[in-house]
This record gives C-alpha cells, structure tokens and sequence, in this order.
C-alpha cells in the first residue's frame, strides 16, 4: 500500500490497486465517528455515444441516472437498502454529467458495509420488469425536473450557451427519452462502464486501512469481469459561438432572476491547466463579485439586487462563467454587469490576501470526512489523481501568472437569460 503525503498539510492518503484495475484511496480520521464510502463509476449522463473498437453505440439520454436507480436492486426480493438498513448505515446516489457515485455512511462496521458497497454496484442483476417498474418512478421525477425552476433554469442556459455539447440534455432524460430506454441499453452501459477499471473507491473515516484494504482485495480476486471494453466518448465539436445570446421566459418564480453565461475557449490559454484556470478564475471572480467585493456591495446597497452568485465550470473544451442574480431591474444590472466585465480588476494585495484564505481553508477542510471524501472525488474526477502538493502550487503562484491569464480571458461570448414570474407582484 502507497502513502500519498499531502505536501504542508501534516495529512497522507492511503492509496493501492486491486489485481482488476479498481483503484483505492483511504483517509483515516481516528476520532471520527463516522466511515464514509464513496464508490464513483466514470460514467454520467454525457455518455450516450461512444465507440467501442470504433464500433459506434448511441443511447437514449438518461441511461446513466436510470442504471443508477434500478441498480440497488440485488435480487427478486432484495435490495441494498435492506442490508444497510439493518446494519444502521445510510445509502444513496447520484448521477452527474460526469460520473454516478454510490455512497454508504455509517458509524460501525466499516469494513462489511464498504463489502456490500461493492457487491450491491458490481452485481449485473437486471430484469424487464424492474425496469419496466422503475420506468414510471423515474419519468415522474423528470417530470418535475421539468416543473423545478431551477433545473429548467440550468438546463436553458446550457442549451443557450452550447450547439452540440451533450451537458444542454437534462441527466434523468425527458420522459420520451426515458420511454424509449430498454433492458439492452441497461445491459449496454452496466456491461461497458461498470468495469473496476473505470471505477475508483474512496474511504474516509475511523477505521483500519489495512484491514479494509486486504477485505476489499479478497472481494475483488472472488470475482470475474470480462476484460475492460475501453469505451471513447464521442464529443461532437462545439461552436466558439454562444448558441443563443438572449432570451426572456415566464417560470414559476418569486422573483425575476436574470443569468449570464461566459463561454470561454479553453484553447485561449497555451500552457494553462485546468487546475490553474480554476485558480485563477476563482481568484479573479471572488475579488469582483464575491461576497466582500465593493461591486456586490454597492448592487445590495443599492438595492438593485438581493442575491448574487457564481458558479465557474469546466466543459470540455470551454471554461463556462455562470452569473445568477436576483433583481427586478434587469435592465440597469445588464448594463452596470457589462461595464464591470469589461473592467475586471484584481490588484496584488488582494490577490495576496485572497490567496492566504485559499490556503487557510485548504487545512481547515481536513476536518470534515464526508468534506475530504469529496475532495478526493472531485481531484480524481478533473484532474486525473490525488493533487498531493496542492498547498505548494497556492504558494507558489505569482500575481504576474494571474495577470497574463486576466490579459488573455476572452469575454464576449456571454448568453444572457431572464427568467421572469409567472405572475407580477
């Protein structure tokens, strides 16, 4: 087993690979109460076309989020929450774009519980009338994915923002997408993606690392996979462009809220990666429309505004800035929000202050087990692997580096979406 030290942060991940291919990453925090178990599958809702020995395959969206549901099903008359039930421990999951993720979190018994965490994902037991039963479950939930504002808000901005990209199609499937799903296309994807190769498991907690690690390895040599199929995304190529520049819809909502996307092409930034690109995109958005910035200040003031946030995201070949702000004037805050962008400013004593806070919360989240288990999650996901010197590369950026990145940030491809109440106050 590999100790992965955490370069400044007195903290090391206990990390090894099954025979099979399943990767292992193990946090231990002896006075916690709790285990959490994470186990993330690299498959989400973007995978609906993908080739295999450049043999291509396309399936309805939403297969990702349905093989999710009806996968806590283990026999006829069994399903995982009945173990975890009366082992006293909680379960779930979830679909992303990206990835679905099943968890168990627990108090005793880490070592069983996380057994049954494999077996209950890696176990192919599927039947026509789970699925068919399921069918109904879910297309209820889409259904009110269609009625949320918020996830209809989502989705329309995607769908503003790109042309091709797979992220604009909601992650359940619309309920004539999930209609069309079948067990083949179940089969499909479980026999394709849920491979350990392309799966990684996370422990974090009280418990002995050794004595899981051995348990996970006997589990994994007990059973027989078919060799890894090495499935290829297909990514369609995506416009520079914004998709649609404005728009203005009536939703079920308090207040007018009002979006604004800024699709930026990765390719902009020669010798960037993209944890830096978040870096710095963090550093530079929190100086101008964080929570202390005299912008947002002076908006709340004002009272032009009563909310706004930021979310900035990585979308293959784009970095995507997504703006929410609650107002009634959307008029007045579309033009005070294109000045500001066209004047972006971050002097070196912010910049300084900002990123000590960055470092002051990097060793205050290794705190939190269910905190570091997503912390582990989120670097396999974007960057490949455990980030073991992330201390250091917040230390050692320069203002200089934030300021050539600033000088080469492309702005002008901004899609902006109004979302007005269904009713006026």
């Amino acid at each position: 087993m590999k100790e992965i030290n955490l370069k400044g942060l007195e903290e090391k991940i206990y990390y090894d690979e099954c025979d099979n291919g399943l990767k292992v990453y193990m946090w231990v925090k002896k006075n916690a109460n709790t285990f959490y178990g994470t186990l993330s599958v690299k498959y989400g809702s973007i995978f609906n076309e993908f080739k295999i020995n450049n043999q291509l395959y396309k399936t309805p969206n939403g297969v990702a989020h349905f093989l999710e549901h009806v996968k806590f099903n283990e026999d006829k008359n069994t399903t995982a929450h009945d173990f975890f039930f009366k082992t006293g421990c909680d379960t779930n999951a979830f679909t992303t774009f990206n990835y679905t993720n099943y968890q168990v979190l627990g108090n005793e018994n880490p070592k069983d519980n996380i057994i049954h965490l494999l077996d209950f994902v890696q176990n192919g037991y599927f039947t026509k009338s789970i699925i068919s039963k399921e069918k109904g479950i879910i297309i209820e939930e889409a259904k009110m994915g269609e009625d949320d504002p918020y996830t209809v808000m989502l989705f329309k901005h995607l769908d503003n923002i790109f042309h091709n990209y797979a992220y604009k199609e909601l992650i359940t499937g619309s309920p004539k997408e999930i209609k069309k799903i079948t067990m083949a296309d179940i089969k499909l994807a479980f026999d394709t993606f849920y491979h350990p190769q392309n799966m990684f498991l996370v422990v974090t907690g009280n418990f002995n690392p050794y004595e899981v690690m051995e348990a996970i390895r006997d589990n994994q040599n007990s059973k027989n996979f078919a060799p890894y199929k090495k499935p290829e995304r297909i990514i369609h190529k995506e416009s520079k462009k914004i998709n649609k520049d404005y728009e203005e819809i009536n939703i079920n909502v308090t207040n007018r809220k009002i979006k604004i996307g800024i699709k930026i092409p990765k390719c902009s930034f020669k010798n960037i990666d993209d944890l830096h690109l978040r870096i710095y995109s963090s550093l530079l958005l929190k100086a101008n429309f964080g929570t202390t910035s005299d912008f947002k200040d002076e908006l709340i003031e004002k009272e032009l505004i009563s909310n706004l946030s930021y979310m900035i995201e990585l979308f293959d070949d784009y970095l995507v800035y997504m703006f929410t702000i609650d107002s009634e004037y959307s008029t007045e805050i579309l033009k005070l929000f294109k000045d500001k962008l066209n004047n972006l400013t971050i002097n070196e004593e912010t910049f300084a202050r900002m990123n000590k806070g960055n470092i002051a919360s990097l060793i205050l989240e290794y705190e939190d087990v269910e905190v570091v288990n997503s912390i582990i999650q989120s670097e396999i996901l974007q960057y490949g692997d455990v980030i073991d010197n992330l201390k250091e590369i917040y230390e050692n950026i320069s203002f200089e580096e934030l300021m050539n990145f600033i000088n080469k940030l492309d702005l002008s491809e901004q899609s902006i979406l109004i979302l007005n109440p269904l009713t006026k106050k």
